[in-house]
């Protein structure tokens, strides 16, 4: 009796365990998220799922939905990323929604483990994923950039402006490059989610990658618009005169790859634990410390100061980062665009290319038409045609030879 007890037990515990997730709806953008239907297909006894086209209803803020599985869409025409969608089920169908937008039900028994929800759609709901979730910090880097630009063009003309300026200017900056470095190390690359194609569609997004290009067009070249400002009347543009900024960039940039090739070395040479990990810092040390020593040492000597030259050369430091990711995250977003237009161009100039001339009708006007010729000499009335027909010709040929 006891025996019958605990295994029956043991299957109520399964049965909740393999039981359906539930899943509380907590918008990231809005109060309402898109439901749509959901492609299932099954090979080889695995299951698969894709986004429909069909939008069939909207979830809002504390719905609750069971989760089923998840999966990624990247679309018809795109190989610059993908969107995690969760499986979900309702009145016995399944739909798909934006994982994103769900949160791990309190709900669900002791025991039952989710299996849709990744570490991104978690850090998505915290107090920093929601801050970077929303619009309002790049509107504040936009606007302390927009406010870098008054300040500069205000600057040349006013010498009271300048002694303000000359602090304001790299104070902005620094809070817009930290906020932007801030943003990248929560959600990556899906901090540029405001232009991304998946959401928003090709013209959506191109018409917001337009102004971010000119913002940070302006963030690379704003450390050069800043040099009259703090270096005054005697700055003549020149570049070696100006703010040392090259050898910490290629320090930085130097960085990475200096610790990959050092950690193949010392695994060609064959050391390990702590030696290996000693020497791969000492490396890295190395490659970023030369680069920003030498800037250092000139900054120091353009401010004729210690104090200022430090606090000059931090400052180009957290400039370089922020230029980083902000070229980056530019880059990341144009090559899902770029991608899709060369796809769509590529099977555009084939559907012209294979495509036959039009023939001229009836009437009294003379037409004109391109004629293709195989090696038979025969006509065909497009490239596309012929080409076929001489692959049959070479075949053919080769069959004799044979």
């Amino acid at each position: 009796m006891k025996k019958a007890i605990s295994l029956l037990m043991l299957l109520l515990l399964y049965v909740v365990a393999a039981s359906a997730q539930k899943y509380d709806v907590k918008c990231l953008r809005g109060d309402s998220v898109a439901v749509y239907d959901v492609v299932e297909t099954i090979r080889s006894e695995d299951t698969y799922y894709s986004k429909g086209d069909k939008l069939v209803f909207y979830l809002h803020d504390g719905d609750q939905v069971e989760g089923v599985d998840k999966f990624y869409d990247k679309g018809v025409i795109d190989t610059g990323g993908s969107i995690g969608y969760a499986v979900i089920q309702k009145d016995g169908k399944k739909y798909c929604t934006l994982s994103e937008n769900l949160v791990f039900s309190k709900d669900n028994p002791e025991g039952v483990e989710d299996k849709v929800l990744t570490k991104s759609d978690e850090l998505a709901h915290t107090i920093q994923g929601r801050i970077f979730n929303s619009i309002i910090p790049y509107i504040i880097i936009a606007l302390l950039f927009l406010g870098v630009m008054v300040l500069n063009i205000l600057a040349m003309r006013s010498k009271k402006i300048r002694s303000i300026a000359v602090v304001a200017i790299p104070a902005c900056i620094m809070v817009g490059t930290l906020l932007e470095i801030w943003a990248y190390s929560v959600l990556g690359t899906n901090c540029f989610w405001w232009c991304d194609k998946n959401r928003y569609g090709f013209f959506g997004s191109l018409l917001r990658i337009i102004p971010f290009g000119l913002i940070v067009f302006y963030q690379v070249m704003s450390i050069k618009f800043y040099e009259p400002v703090i270096l005054g009347e005697a700055f003549d543009g020149d570049v070696h005169d100006g703010i040392s900024v090259k050898p910490a960039l290629i320090s930085i940039l130097a960085a990475l790859p200096v610790v990959i090739v050092s950690a193949l070395i010392f695994e060609f040479l064959g050391l390990s634990g702590w030696v290996e990990s000693l020497l791969i810092l000492v490396s890295l040390l190395l490659a970023l410390g030369i680069g920003v020593f030498l800037s250092l040492k000139r900054n120091i000597e353009l401010m004729e100061s210690k104090k200022l030259g430090l606090l000059l050369t931090l400052f180009t430091i957290v400039y370089i980062l922020g230029c980083i990711v902000a070229v980056w995250g530019l880059v990341v977003v144009i090559f899902k665009l770029i991608i899709q237009i060369l796809i769509v161009g590529v099977i555009i100039g084939f559907v012209l290319y294979a495509m036959p001339e039009p023939k001229g009708g009836g009437g009294g006007n003379v037409t004109y038409r391109t004629v293709y010729y195989d090696e038979d000499r025969k006509t065909h009335d497009s490239a596309y045609a012929r080409d076929k027909a001489n692959e049959k010709i070479a075949e053919r040929e080769a069959g004799k030879i044979n």
